[in-house]
């Protein structure tokens, strides 16, 4: 895998850290007019971009970034941050190219993968982002996000006792994985597992104590009991 010396924003549905970029000064009036950017500039272009993006400045970041793939269109983390930016202006079709040309240069690239897969779900092209949590977890077993993504495809499906195996296998690797204790609960009602569905919800209140999509799912299972 190539270097940038630029983490790459990750998308997931756990988690919505970002990588932190090489502090950069900016004063974009510095720098040259687009078409005059030089291979030396790379780099600051990449760190730049990110560091917009990480700011919530998306608009920028995606000028940055686009200038940076112009220098080097051979580099996948640039690829995967302008995806990234695409996708934070709504811009759905442009972040799946850059995903796809991010995975044509590193296939085994896992977060563009699981990205790529949340984009098709958006979509709802359930059976292409199957496809691409089946090829992370290929590559990262034991990734929990690409395993509760991956059952959250197969749940809207249909197929809930697969989805909960997804489920079971991502709260297993991180035991406080809020949002795959809600969907395994979620699919345990949908086959009528009150028990078990209890169970998961009122794991989801002690780890996160007031979330209100859990008080309410947990008051409707309790009151099927009692019919």
């Amino acid at each position: 895998m190539q270097s940038t010396g630029v983490s790459p924003i990750a998308v997931t549905s756990v988690s919505t850290d970002v990588a932190t970029p090489t502090p950069v000064p900016f004063d974009l009036s510095q720098l040259p007019p687009e078409g005059q950017d030089t291979p030396e500039m790379f780099s600051e272009l990449v760190n730049m971009g990110t560091e917009l993006l990480q700011r919530g400045r998306a608009d920028q970041a995606v000028i940055l970034l686009r200038r940076a793939i112009k220098i080097n269109p051979e580099d996948e983390d640039a690829h995967f941050n302008l995806a990234y930016a695409y996708a934070k202006r709504g811009q759905t079709n442009e972040a799946l190219h850059h995903y796809n040309e991010a995975l044509k240069l590193f296939p085994e690239y896992v977060e563009a993968l699981n990205n790529l897969g949340n984009l098709l779900v958006g979509q709802r092209r359930f059976d292409e982002a199957i496809t691409r949590y089946t090829a992370a977890l290929k590559i990262m077993p034991e990734n929990p996000s690409a395993l509760n993504n991956l059952g959250r495809s197969l749940a809207e499906l249909g197929r809930t006792s697969e989805a909960i195996s997804q489920f079971s296998e991502a709260v297993r690797i991180t035991p406080d994985y809020v949002e795959a204790h809600f969907n395994l609960a979620s699919a345990y009602s949908a086959l009528g597992n009150s028990k078990e569905a209890i169970a998961q919800y009122q794991e989801v209140l002690k780890l996160q104590p007031g979330f209100q999509p859990a008080i309410k799912a947990l008051a409707r299972e309790s009151a099927k009991g009692r019919r």
